[in-house]
C-alpha cells in the first residue's frame, strides 16, 4: 500500500481537536488501501512519529528540520493534513509540503491563508455576490479606543458579533448585547490579534453545508445540507464548547428545511468553494432568516472526529468514513 501522512496537533488552541481528527484517519486510511504514518506536531511546534497502532506511544520528539527528513525517506503519496487552525488551515503547512514536492489533501497554500481570514474572504465573498453580513475591521488600536464601542452600537446596533479574523472553531467569538459587554470584547479581541472584525448579527437557523470534490473529475458537488440546534441555553451560539460536546446540540441531517431551501444553501456552499479557489472539500456556514441566507465563514479542513459534521453528512449519503478518506487522497494525488 503507498503511504500517506497524517500530520496531526499543532500549536493552535484547537490542538486536541486536531489529535481527534487525526486519529480517525489514521483508523480508515488502511480500509481505504493506505498506509498511515502518524506525525505528531506538539504545541511547542516538535514532531514525534509514534506507530499508527498507538498513537499515544512515548517515541522521542525532535525539531523541524528531523522531521522533514523523515517524512521524505517515507516517499508517502500525499499528506493528510488533519490540523485545524493556524498551521492547519492558514497555509503554513501547505507551504512546507509545496518546498518538499508532496502532494497534500484540501486547499493549497494561497486559498488556505485566504480563506482562513474572515475579514478577507467576507471580501470575496462579496466581489462574487454570495450573501454575507455587513462588517467593519478595526485595527487593535481603533477597537481599543474609548469611542469605538458606541460607533459600532451606531452603525449595527446589539447584539452584534466580535470576532478575531483568523482563529478557528469558534474561538475569539463575542456576541455582546449591551455596550459594556462591547467595550470588553472589543479589548478581548484586540488583545488577541492585530485586528477585529465585528459583524451584523443575525438570527435564524443555523446550517452548514459539507462540499466534496469528485477525485476524478475535480468537479465540486454539496453534500446534504446539516442543521444545528442548540440544546442548552449555556451556549449562544455552536461555539468550541458546543462544536465537541455531542450533548449541547442536535446535528439535523439532512437538515429539515424545504427542498428549495436546501438547494440555495447548497448553491451558497459549491460557490464559496470555487469562489475561494478551494480543493478536496470544505464547509461552508450559513444562517438563514427571514430576510434570506447569509454565509459566516468556509473551513478549508472542516473536523473529521466521531462529532464531527462532514462525515455525518458523508454518511447520510450512503458513504464511509474510509471512502472519504480515499476520495480526498485520490483528490490529492490526481494527475500525478
Amino acid at each position: 500500500m503507498e503511504k500517506v501522512l497524517v500530520l496531526m496537533g499543532g500549536p493552535s488552541t484547537e490542538h486536541d481537536v486536531s489529535l481527534r481528527s487525526g486519529a480517525a484517519v489514521v483508523r480508515n486510511l488502511p480500509a481505504a488501501g493506505y498506509e498511515p504514518v502518524p506525525v505528531v506536531i506538539g504545541p511547542d511546534g516538535r514532531w514525534r512519529f509514534p506507530p499508527a497502532g498507538d498513537l499515544g506511544a512515548e517515541v522521542p520528539w525532535g525539531g523541524l528540520g528531523d522531521a522533514v527528513r523523515r517524512m521524505e525517506e517515507e516517499r508517502a503519496a500525499c499528506a493528510f493534513i488533519a490540523m485545524h487552525g493556524l498551521w492547519g488551515e492558514d497555509g503554513r503547512i501547505q507551504s512546507l509540503f509545496d518546498l518538499m514536492g508532496v502532494p497534500q489533501i484540501g486547499a493549497d497554500a494561497v486559498a488556505s491563508a485566504v480563506s482562513m481570514d474572515k475579514w478577507l474572504s467576507k471580501a470575496i465573498y462579496r466581489q462574487h455576490g454570495i450573501p454575507t453580513p455587513d462588517a467593519v475591521l478595526l485595527s487593535a488600536d481603533e477597537a481599543r479606543r474609548a469611542d469605538a464601542a458606541a460607533g459600532i452600537v451606531a452603525r449595527f446596533g446589539l447584539p452584534c458579533v466580535v470576532k478575531t479574523p483568523r482563529m478557528g472553531s469558534s474561538r475569539g467569538v463575542w456576541i455582546p448585547k449591551d455596550g459594556a459587554a462591547l467595550g470588553r470584547a472589543l479589548a478581548d479581541g484586540a488583545g488577541l490579534a492585530p485586528a477585529v472584525m465585528v459583524e451584523a448579527f443575525r438570527r435564524g437557523r443555523e446550517l452548514t453545508v459539507p462540499v466534496l470534490e469528485d477525485a476524478v473529475t475535480g468537479e465540486p458537488r454539496a453534500l446534504p445540507v446539516i442543521e444545528i440546534v442548540l440544546r442548552t441555553v449555556s451556549s449562544e451560539f455552536f461555539d468550541y464548547d458546543a462544536k465537541y460536546d455531542e450533548a449541547a446540540t442536535d446535528e439535523v441531517c439532512p437538515a429539515r428545511i424545504p427542498d428549495d431551501v436546501a438547494l440555495a444553501v447548497q448553491e451558497i456552499g459549491v460557490a464559496a468553494h470555487r469562489a475561494l479557489m478551494l480543493s478536496g472539500f470544505s464547509r461552508t456556514d450559513v444562517m438563514w432568516d427571514g430576510e434570506g441566507f447569509w454565509t459566516l465563514e468556509t473551513n478549508t479542513i472542516p473536523g473529521l472526529t466521531e462529532a464531527s459534521l462532514f462525515p455525518k453528512a458523508v454518511a447520510a449519503t450512503g458513504g464511509t468514513f474510509a471512502g472519504l478518506v480515499a476520495t480526498l487522497v485520490r483528490c490529492a494525488t490526481r494527475g500525478r
